[in-house]
């Protein structure tokens, strides 16, 4: 994850620097195990300036309707058709309406090692706000301006999606963290969800951008955890993600019923396929005392003791082992009979 103050200015570089209008080019090769942080680093508020009459400002609109934000460095002479190369390219990225949302700062690559932070430093970004070169950059790393635009703007799609109650831009959206099995992964201490320091290449945050950026360039050698390498699924998954995000936990209802002889407990298949929150709410008649419980691997993960049949089973989020969790639903008579329903509202 990265985190930004908003960039009131970019200081004139000393030299004349010479922007490049955008152009789509892959990346040249694989950034190896050397290039500790392959893309970018978090904003750092301290190396900003502070005057906004430094910066010059333009609104372009998309092809579907939207509007970017266009700041160019003053270290670059102003220039309508750069500006709209990096407008053009944007909106031929897979994305969804959070493109009306950006900020992109076309900088000098001097500037952006000093407003990201490390000499490194390709771009970055933060808080709808992007710091991309106004120059072609591929050199030793192999990197490519419109690879690390790509890259970043993963970084923009995972601010504006939900994984709750995760926060997407340190584990990805909701349904490539949960094909990727992220939240179990993290708990096993072999995922490091924001971190941006020594386990960059374990960060979730990352391996989502650079899989959004393998969207557009697929045959890019994988530079994060091989836990996280994108096969075909992941990829399709990844942008389903994008066009069609998930917003919100889904409800089921189950409904049985108890006698005052018989079984004593009824069972109700519940698949999950997505991590998150998990909710169910038990239902039965006054005067009995119902119990909710939930099964998954073969063992009790929960279950209610309450008095009465109004019972509720939480979780603040359940993390599947496998890619479909098995899971069953059970309610258990302790005494009295008659119907019951439970209400189970979760990730999916």
């Amino acid at each position: 994850m990265t985190m930004l103050a908003v960039l009131a200015a970019l200081a004139p570089a000393a030299r004349a620097a010479r922007p490049q209008p955008l152009v789509d080019v892959a990346p040249v090769g694989d950034p190896g195990p050397g290039s500790t942080r392959l893309l970018d680093r978090g904003l750092r508020p301290s190396r900003l300036a502070a005057r906004t009459a430094a910066v010059r400002a333009r609104v372009v609109a998309t092809p579907d309707g939207q509007s970017v934000r266009v700041v160019l460095s003053r270290a670059y002479t102003a220039n309508a058709r750069l500006v709209q190369s990096y407008v053009s390219f944007l909106a031929s990225l897979p994305h969804g309406r959070e493109l009306g949302l950006l900020k992109i700062i076309i900088a000098t690559p001097a500037e952006i090692a000093r407003a990201c932070g490390d000499a490194d430093s390709v771009a970055c970004y933060g808080r709808d706000t992007m710091i991309v070169p106004g120059e072609q950059v591929a050199g030793s790393t192999g990197l490519t301006t419109s690879y690390a635009i790509a890259h970043e703007y993963g970084h923009h799609v995972a601010a504006h999606r939900s994984n709750a109650p995760f926060r997407a831009i340190d584990t990805g959206p909701k349904r490539w963290s949960s094909y990727e099995r992220v939240c179990v992964r993290t708990l096993d201490g072999r995922l490091f969800p924001g971190d941006e320091g020594a386990l960059y290449r374990l960060n979730p945050g990352e391996a989502w951008a650079d899989t959004y950026a393998h969207l557009v360039y697929p045959t890019q050698p994988w530079a994060f955890t091989p836990l996280l390498r994108p096969d075909a699924r992941a990829l399709l998954t990844a942008r389903f993600d994008v066009l069609a995000p998930w917003t919100r936990p889904t409800t089921r209802r189950f409904a049985g019923s108890f006698g005052f002889a018989g079984a004593r407990a009824r069972r109700f298949a519940l698949p999950l396929t997505l991590d998150g929150s998990f909710v169910a709410r038990l239902a039965g008649p006054r005067g009995t005392n119902f119990d909710v419980a939930l099964v998954a691997r073969g063992r009790r993960i929960g279950r209610t003791r309450a008095r009465g049949s109004a019972d509720r089973l939480r979780f603040r989020a359940l993390c599947r082992e496998t890619l479909t969790e098995r899971a069953t639903l059970v309610v258990t008579r302790r005494s009295g009979a008659g119907p019951f329903s439970v209400a189970v509202r979760y990730a999916g």
